[in-house]
């Protein structure tokens, strides 16, 4: 089964949440998840995130999601067109279908704790930094362990989780497939980055 997931925690990411899923249902026919608080209409699934934002939620993802093949967006997201090529990717052998970061080489990770930053730099060398808003993936052993990397990561620092990820990959590969970036702040899929962070959890 097929359906996407949102992360919701706060007034602001609930309500970016049901106008995101709007746009979603305008041109898709997919079931809808939203972790963390109620949206109303929506399937609601209960967590206690240790961050209060929804990081641990993200990271904890693959025991969330009631579905087999999964897209998770951010709440700040707009679908404007059919994400279903995501899905087929997926159907076509693929573990994770994702979108590279536009900051890369000398902007990799800037977003991020300097410390974890240069850690990450330290221990991986030149990464390729991947979009967090965007994340089709399919259940199996590899994502599994891929999971469970990604929380052992995350808890280094417990800040963002992009860092967090390309370390991941980097211990337990799978098979990675990446879009462009209409799929994650583009035409397809526009970002209105930072429209769901609640004012005390920026």
């Amino acid at each position: 089964m097929r359906g996407v997931v949102y992360i919701a925690y706060g007034l602001r990411a609930q309500q970016e949440t049901r106008e995101a899923a709007k746009t979603l249902k305008a041109h898709n026919d997919l079931p809808i998840a939203v972790i963390g608080e109620r949206v109303t209409g929506l399937q609601y699934i209960p967590f206690v995130s240790k961050d209060n934002i929804g990081r641990w939620a993200k990271v904890n993802l693959d025991r969330l999601s009631p579905f087999e093949q999964t897209l998770y967006l951010d709440a700040d997201t707009r679908v404007h067109g059919d994400i279903g090529a995501g899905f087929e990717i997926l159907g076509d052998g693929w573990d994770v279908v994702i979108c590279p970061s536009t900051k890369q080489g000398t902007e990799l990770l800037w977003h991020i704790d300097e410390s974890e930053r240069k850690a990450t730099l330290g221990e991986l060398r030149e990464p390729v930094q991947l979009q967090g808003g965007a994340i089709f993936w399919q259940r199996n052993e590899r994502t599994a362990k891929l999971f469970e990397e990604w929380r052992r990561e995350w808890l280094r620092w417990q800040g963002q989780d992009q860092g967090a990820l390309v370390r991941a990959l980097h211990r337990t590969p799978v098979r990675l497939w990446l879009l462009d970036n209409d799929w994650n702040g583009g035409a397809l899929i526009e970002h209105r980055y930072g429209a769901a962070r609640r004012r005390d959890n920026v």
